[in-house]
């Protein structure tokens, strides 16, 4: 039986989208009711959050998942990603309010010192530390947008997707920092004891309009 591990929250339905284009057995998770753990037709479904997704494809609890790019950014960095969905786009951004703009248009040396609100520490850490910069990192795990309102941060690093709620706070992007879509990943054992049910997976994804663009050969073809 095929664990799949999948983000619950606004993203379980994007998916339980995936899965139905890719032909997998996903009628039960629409009457799931409490139940984190679901089985379908030779299919496990573990009901995480986002950011603990990774956490059971590490640890063997599951044989691969559904996760956010950003997730896998900041906690995945073991997982083998077979493919992106390109479903579910956003980006992380470097944001703040007006008056920080002209701070982020001069010299880097001005960037030092910077305060920075963030749920993303290791993603914002490699950002600025690929720049010769270190800024003072508060790990915050909501209301972001907040922060540099009460004057805690400088700036904050989060997901943005309209942009309507950085708006709604007097917040601009200062800066990209990376694109975010939903991936296909696996455990680098599971891509070795698995690799029959992934590669199913994986023609599936090739038949799909237009298909992933990323696409994984298998551990030993790369050796």
């Amino acid at each position: 039986m095929l664990t799949l591990a999948l983000p619950t929250g606004r993203m379980l339905s994007v998916c339980q989208r995936i899965l139905e284009k890719l032909g997998m057995p996903c009628e039960k998770l629409e009457n799931r009711g409490r139940s984190l753990v679901i089985e379908e037709e030779g299919v496990r479904y573990l009901l995480a959050k986002p950011m603990d997704v990774p956490a059971y494809v590490h640890y063997g609890a599951a044989d691969v998942a559904l996760a956010g790019s950003d997730v896998i950014q900041e906690r995945g960095g073991s997982l083998v990603e077979i493919a992106d969905t390109g479903e579910g786009r956003c980006r992380i951004v470097v944001a703040g309010p007006p008056e920080m703009e002209e701070r982020f248009m001069g010299h880097e040396s001005g960037l030092m010192g910077l305060r920075i609100a963030t749920k993303y520490p290791v993603i914002t850490n490699n950002h600025f530390a690929s720049r010769g910069i270190q800024p003072e990192i508060i790990n915050l795990h909501g209301s972001i947008e907040l922060a540099p309102l009460l004057g805690l941060s400088d700036c904050i690093v989060d997901i943005v997707q309209t942009g309507s709620t950085l708006k709604a706070n007097r917040l601009r992007v200062l800066e990209d920092v990376a694109p975010v879509s939903l991936r296909i990943v696996a455990s680098r054992k599971s891509t070795q004891t698995n690799w029959d049910q992934l590669n199913r997976i994986l023609f599936r994804t090739r038949q799909m309009k237009g298909g992933y663009s990323h696409e994984h050969a298998h551990p030993e073809e790369n050796q």
